[in-house]
């Protein structure tokens, strides 16, 4: 007789360090000292060409005088950190080839996951997700997003996810009442609560990364961050940033697995952006693993290359039947597998016609869309206007939310169709950012949309809303 699971698991493959032997983590760090002070430099040198608003009068001279002076110390800072740089760079160049795509940031020893679940005795369980592009980009670039101070931002973003991580009011893993009729969606100011799994998207800078993983993971549970291939790549392509993903969970990770898009163009090129799948346990059903697959994806930006979007869409298929495919026990019993992220394309725009007909949506559901072109009424855009971003009401989450509840308010603060085209009239604004589902086929457990959420938690740290998704799973009558 088959001996049941235990929990928790044993986190299997995932170590901590991306690298097989402790001397290459080793060789890796000090790679990475020796390229800091050129890095930094040349991050605060790219920061000082972006656009920004210039007093006027006698302050504008005061200004400029000083930018002249701190563009003088970064040069001279520059001359400085290269010679350090010459060799950190090869070393780091080499060490790639050794490195996993993804660093694991397992829980504390204190950690204790939830109860497992066990139906048919607790016949119901809801999960609840979260996803959010955090444009956690290396200062320079942040800048351009109008969004500088990355390290502050994100030490605000791991303060408003905190509150997320406590209980929701129906308990840690229980659900509200059962729904009537189709799913809803809500317009909230707050984090939802007992969030069970975190998507973040652009985490790019690994000092903020660090500050996440260190509010995530003694709150939340086991860690995925600085993921992507880096260093010269099949092309060949030179990547320089990671994908920008991390990944949290409130269960035990069992399996993790990176792989990078083989394509990429202009602001994206030099990114390792790719699909993160992560298996998950979730409880125990007759002896069986009850598991749940998460794939968490940032697919390429330029609005104009649509083509490219649904090659990478097409790809990331494939590679999560693959990986559910070679993660399954032949007698797990799959409660979902869920699609989130920031997919770069919305559902309104004719300029994204090829996206919105992909097979994604004949192959998970999205409970927002309605069918190409055609949102929930509830359904909201979640890109926000980049010019708006430093306004009063943009950066308050309680007068954000009361704004996008009004047409003139998401006519003002959310952002307009690509290449200036007319709004829609309602206009809900551009939804970039997805959680989609799916159940598993003849599979003895069956998800099913209880919320959904557009959250403004994050105003004035990011420019994009949160998107929430809480499902209920429960075994068929």
């Amino acid at each position: 007789m088959q001996s049941p699971p235990d929990w928790p698991p044993e986190p299997g493959a995932l170590r901590p360090s991306p690298f097989p032997h402790p001397a290459l983590h080793a060789l890796h760090s000090l790679a990475r000292m020796l390229l800091f002070p050129a890095y930094w430099t040349l991050d605060q040198l790219l920061g000082c060409w972006a656009p920004m608003a210039h007093p006027g009068g006698l302050r504008w001279l005061s200004a400029a005088a000083r930018a002249g002076a701190a563009l003088l110390l970064l040069l001279l800072l520059l001359l400085v950190g290269l010679p350090l740089a010459l060799p950190g760079l090869p070393l780091w160049l080499l060490l790639q080839a050794w490195r996993r795509p993804f660093c694991y940031q397992p829980p504390p020893q204190c950690w204790e996951p939830p109860a497992p679940w066990r139906p048919p005795a607790e016949p119901t369980r809801c999960f609840s997700f979260l996803s959010a592009n955090l444009c956690l980009l290396p200062d320079g670039l942040a800048h351009f997003s109008n969004l500088p101070h990355s390290q502050r931002r994100a030490d605000a973003v791991s303060s408003v996810l905190l509150t997320g991580l406590r209980p929701s009011r129906y308990g840690a893993t229980g659900c509200s009442p059962p729904p009537s009729g189709a799913p809803c969606g809500a317009l909230i100011a707050a984090v939802p609560a007992g969030l069970d799994f975190v998507c973040l998207q652009e985490v790019f800078d690994l000092r903020a990364a660090r500050r996440l993983v260190s509010c995530l993971a003694p709150n939340l549970g086991p860690v995925l961050y600085d993921v992507g291939t880096f260093g010269l790549q099949r092309g060949p392509h030179l990547k320089l940033l990671g994908g920008g993903l991390l990944l949290a969970s409130r269960y035990p990770l069992l399996r993790a697995v990176f792989r990078s898009f083989p394509h990429a163009r202009r602001e994206d090129a030099l990114a390792s952006k790719g699909l993160l799948s992560a298996q998950a346990q979730l409880g125990i059903l007759d002896g069986r693993r009850i598991v749940g697959f998460l794939h968490c994806t940032h697919l390429h930006a330029p609005s104009e290359d649509g083509p490219l979007r649904c090659k990478q869409l097409t790809l990331l298929l494939d590679w999560a039947e693959q990986f559910e495919a070679e993660s399954r026990q032949s007698d797990d019993a799959v409660a979902f597998s869920v699609l989130l992220g920031d997919l770069n394309f919305d559902n309104c725009s004719l300029d994204h016609a090829q996206e919105q007909e992909h097979q994604l949506f004949s192959r998970f559901q999205d409970p927002c869309r309605l069918g190409t072109r055609r949102e929930q009424p509830w359904a909201l855009g979640t890109i926000l206007s980049t010019s708006m971003l430093r306004h009063s009401v943009a950066c308050s989450p309680e007068m954000l939310r009361r704004a996008l509840g009004r047409e003139e308010g998401r006519r003002r603060y959310l952002a307009g169709p690509p290449h200036g085209g007319r709004r829609a009239k309602p206009w809900q604004g551009r939804r970039l950012d997805y959680i989609t589902y799916r159940g598993a086929p003849a599979a003895p457990l069956s998800p099913e949309v209880e919320q959904v959420t557009f959250s403004t938690a994050l105003a004035g740290l990011t420019d994009h809303l949160a998107v929430g998704l809480r499902l209920r799973v429960s075994m068929p009558s």
